[in-house]
């Protein structure tokens, strides 16, 4: 009898052993970062050194993989060969951003906010779209408020007041993304 529980405390710990390594494991093993990817993509989109890009596009190609997203990684090959070629713009960058945030809202800090800003940047002015212009505005404004941080709010003024016509308007956006990544 006493074999029979010195065997199953061996058991018991065995398991409790391996369960132990394997949530060291779960928590050591590298899980990307959505929004590393979103500050990367911002800065890469400022950064000239030929090495420090080549170095944050190798690191993006890799964080990438490890997303597993379709949309993500379809967005990521556009936004590649327009690096490549030299070609990028705004939107690029934009529709970057704005793929990584609706396909990954959980791990987005502010994500609706994001996904609201880049639609208002991509459709002020644009008569066409005025009713998706104003739907984004409006929800956009309502949540910077319900946010009710003062740096965001500042920014998001910025952005207002700015109304589409200064030169630093897309800028803003990005420094207005920054922000809510980093609160």
């Amino acid at each position: 009898m006493a074999n029979w529980k010195r065997v199953l405390t061996w058991m018991i710990a065995i398991v409790f052993l391996i369960a132990l390594v394997y949530g060291v494991y779960q928590i050591m093993k590298e899980k990307p970062s959505p929004s590393q990817l979103m500050i990367d993509a911002m800065t890469l989109r400022t950064t000239n050194d030929t090495v420090g890009r080549a170095e944050l596009i190798t690191e993006m190609d890799r964080q990438i993989t490890l997303v597993k997203s379709a949309g993500i990684s379809a967005q990521w090959a556009s936004l590649s060969a327009c690096i490549a070629a030299n070609s990028c713009n705004q939107d690029d960058y934009f529709d970057f951003l704005l793929m990584v945030a609706v396909e990954k809202p959980k791990e987005v800090p502010h994500a609706e906010i994001i996904v609201n800003a880049v639609t208002s940047n991509r459709y002020w002015g644009n008569s066409d779209k005025i009713l998706e212009f104003s739907k984004a505005v409006s929800d956009a404004n309502q949540q910077v408020d319900d946010l009710d941080l003062r740096t965001i709010r500042n920014k998001w003024q910025e952005i207002v007041q700015c109304d589409g016509k200064c030169a630093q308007f897309h800028n803003l956006f990005f420094e207005f993304i920054r922000l809510l990544l980093s609160v």
